[in-house]
């Protein structure tokens, strides 16, 4: 039905449904909202009257409450027997009368519900006693003065709002004071003390309303009589029961009512006067408007959903007739409203079924159009889900299946794949940076597909952006393999040269098996990427066969092991620029016995971890020294020998000598420049490295790592030089012989000679006899 409603209609179906909607509807609608209007308002009036009439029976109630309260105050204010004799009277001795006034005590309270206790305070006697507490005496001067202060008042019966008990300091009470004897304004022997039990003195007020609704009771002084907890307001904001006292006159003796706003919501206030016992009191009651017209609101919503379902009754069925009368042009047009965009704005049901069979016509051709120029986005993401391996649960049909749908036929094909990387980025003198790499391999895949589209038109390209590229060949099967291999050599070939003259980079290209089955490809992909780390440092450009490919064993080939020793040796000493001539020295000796990358930077590897183990004794923090990064990770992603050498400078040896020279402060560059001058004092002592490490009192080790550090030669090294030079100075200054020089520097003479040699290239007689003819 909701389909049937949302096609477009002409103008014999609108003609026909608003007749039929002024015969259904308009009489239910009209009826409706006279229901509506004038039966809530007569109802909402009857239901207000009923409320009122309740409120006024209500404050009668009370009225007769507070009545029965007068009659008790007035008879026991002029009970004959409470006459003078009282001031004699005393309590303990007299205990017969002491029972009886206690017993009438308690009959007043259970004769009047708002009575919580009643007391007898006699001057004379300084005793109290009534039906709650018993007999007790006056304790405090405090509660001694209030009792006085209440027998001096000017009035014989009168009320006091805030009135503690005696003894109970911490209490507040709204109570009758009764002098006695009854009449006499002064000179009171005694008065009872009448207390009014608040709790339901609240609650029979409180029974006046309900709900939301508050009432009170308040004198002509304005004091709450009633205490109305639920709306106290601690924050100095004027509160309902406050802004009603003041609107109400309390001058005005006759009852009344009148509506109220207060805080966006509309209150039916009623109140009443009541005087009793010599007070003026007004009973309010204030009722939310809402709460007293909830039945009628509820009433006339159902009324008026009532009046909504008839005239949803009456659409139905208006719609249901106009249906049936318009059904047979109606079926004919719904053939061609199909969607929103075959809407017109002719009228004419004839016109607009003509109009709409030719717009069909074209969308077909447009979308006959959209999908072919649309295939071949889909069958490259297609491919590169499937070389990428996400596709491994489907089968080798399901797969044939799916390039047949998008407009590849490779059924009987067989199939290859073709790598190819990129090196020398960093050998072009800036014409590309590190962050060109994304741009080239762009470039580079674009080379690749003009050249593969020349000869075939099943080819993809998968650009990895890491200076590398694949290429997915769907091979002809009546085509040899031989024929195959020399078009893959001829590709290659063009590629290397079309690479080398428009980027100028060096190519190496791996050519994969040929298989029969697509569901290998993408296995045969990650083999060929692999194959492409066996490349050789030594050839700009290179073609590589995986039928043919061989690993070299390089079993024989002897790791510089002894190289590797001095590097870290180097690097522990802190010596950067040292390490790196070593370095480059060790890359060349690899490149040298391994020409395949892989073994190449598998060697590189293992220099990395040495020098890693070396750098962890060195008790560095790893994490502050490196940022926390990944070193075998960030090598791994290296393959060029200059990425290689500058990174283990910048970002592996630097930080690390950078991290040591900040130990070596100013106290121990001191420490070395005095042991070189008194190095210099001992040259003909027969000192030691363990010797000065006593004096300075440190370890023989720490101390050759501090002069090697600070100096830049270690301390055999320096020794040896300086007493070369002392030899030179005593075979130029003395006619001693070598041997006693010697043995003054403590050297062997043999050895003496071989490091004066070493260092002069001369032996020290021939030192003697250049010097000795110069000065001739």
């Amino acid at each position: 039905m909701n389909k049937q409603m949302s096609k477009s209609r002409g103008t014999i179906y609108w003609k026909n449904l608003g007749i039929v909607l002024l015969i259904t509807c308009i009489p239910i609608a009209f009826i409706g909202v006279i229901i509506y209007y004038i039966g809530t308002d007569r109802i909402e009036t009857e239901v207000n009257k009923a409320h009122q009439n309740q409120l006024h029976s209500s404050i009668q109630q009370l009225n007769d409450y507070m009545a029965n309260l007068e009659h008790s105050v007035v008879r026991l204010a002029f009970d004959r027997s409470l006459d003078e004799t009282l001031k004699q009277l005393d309590f303990v001795w007299e205990f017969q009368t002491t029972n009886e006034i206690m017993k009438s005590f308690s009959l007043i309270t259970e004769s009047n519900s708002l009575i919580n206790s009643v007391s007898l305070y006699l001057r004379n006697s300084d005793k109290i006693i009534g039906d709650e507490a018993g007999f007790e005496s006056v304790r405090t001067d405090e509660d001694r003065d209030l009792l006085n202060s209440l027998l001096e008042q000017e009035r014989t019966i009168y009320w006091d709002y805030s009135l503690k008990k005696i003894n109970m300091p911490d209490t507040i009470n709204k109570a009758i004071i009764i002098k006695l004897p009854g009449g006499q304004m002064y000179g009171s022997f005694g008065m009872f003390i009448i207390y009014l039990d608040q709790n339901k003195l609240n609650t029979m007020v409180q029974k006046l309303v309900s709900g939301e609704g508050v009432a009170f009771l308040f004198n002509e002084n304005g004091d709450y009589l009633t205490t109305p907890p639920s709306h106290e307001d601690s924050q100095g904001v004027q509160t309902l029961e406050d802004a009603l006292k003041s609107q109400i006159s309390v001058e005005n003796a006759n009852e009344n009512m009148f509506k109220f706003d207060w805080h966006h919501k509309k209150y039916n206030v009623s109140y009443g006067k009541i005087s009793k016992l010599g007070s003026k009191w007004t009973v309010v009651s204030a009722t939310p408007v809402s709460q007293i017209i909830a039945p009628v609101t509820a009433l006339s919503t159902l009324i008026l959903w009532i009046s909504m379902f008839g005239l949803t009754i009456g659409l139905m069925l208006s719609w249901f007739a106009s249906n049936k009368i318009y059904d047979p042009i109606y079926r004919l047009k719904s053939l061609f409203e199909n969607s929103r965009s075959n809407r017109s704005n002719e009228k004419n049901e004839i016109t607009y079924i003509e109009h709409q069979w030719k717009l069909q016509q074209q969308a077909q051709q447009d979308l006959s159009i959209q999908i072919k120029q649309s295939i071949p986005a889909l069958r490259e993401s297609f491919l590169l889900q499937f070389l990428q391996g996400h596709l491994y649960s489907h089968t080798e049909s399901e797969l044939l299946q799916k390039l047949k749908q998008l407009d590849w036929d490779v059924h009987q094909r067989r199939f290859a794949i073709m790598v190819a990387q990129f090196h020398g980025i960093s050998e072009l003198g800036g014409k590309f940076s590190e962050r060109d790499a994304q741009l080239v391999t762009f470039a580079a895949s674009n080379i690749i597909k003009e050249l593969c589209t020349e000869k075939s038109n099943m080819v993809h390209i998968i650009n990895f952006q890491d200076l590398s590229i694949g290429v997915f060949f769907v091979l002809d099967p009546a085509k040899s393999n031989e024929a195959i291999k020399a078009n893959f050599n001829k590709l290659a070939h063009d590629y290397i040269v079309a690479v080398n003259n428009v980027l100028h980079m060096k190519v190496t290209i791996v050519t994969s098996q040929i298989s029969d089955s697509m569901k290998d490809i993408p296995e045969i992909l990650e083999q060929t990427r692999k194959a492409l780390r066996f490349r050789d440092h030594h050839t700009s450009n290179q073609m590589l066969d995986m039928n043919q490919f061989l690993l070299t064993n390089t079993s024989q080939n002897q790791f510089p092991f002894e190289l590797e020793r001095e590097i870290v040796h180097t690097v522990s000493m802190g010596l950067e620029e040292e390490a790196m001539r070593l370095i480059k020295q060790f890359m060349l000796e690899l490149q040298s016995n391994h020409n395949a990358e892989l073994m190449v930077h598998q060697g590189m590897m293992k220099l990395l971890g040495t020098i890693h183990n070396e750098i962890l004794k060195q008790e560095v923090d790893l994490f502050a020294l490196y940022g926390g990064g990944h070193l075998y990770e960030q090598l791994m992603q290296l393959s060029e020998p200059d990425q290689i050498l500058e990174w283990f400078q910048c970002k592996l040896i630097r930080p690390f000598v950078k991290a040591l020279t900040i130990t070596y402060d100013s106290n121990l560059r001191e420490m070395i420049e005095n042991l070189l001058v008194q190095m210099q004092k001992d040259i003909l002592l027969d000192v030691s490295l363990d010797m000065y490490a006593d004096q300075l009192q440190m370890s023989a080790s720490k101390l050759s790592k501090v002069f090697r550090q600070i100096n830049g030669i270690n301390f055999i090294d320096t020794m040896v030089r300086m007493r070369v030079e002392k030899c030179k100075e005593l075979l130029v200054t003395t006619d001693m012989k070598i041997n006693d020089i010697a043995e003054q520097l403590h050297y062997q003479p043999s050895y003496l000679i071989r490091m004066f040699k070493k260092s002069e290239s001369i032996t020290p007689r021939q030192y003697r006899e250049k010097h000795t003819q110069s000065l001739q």
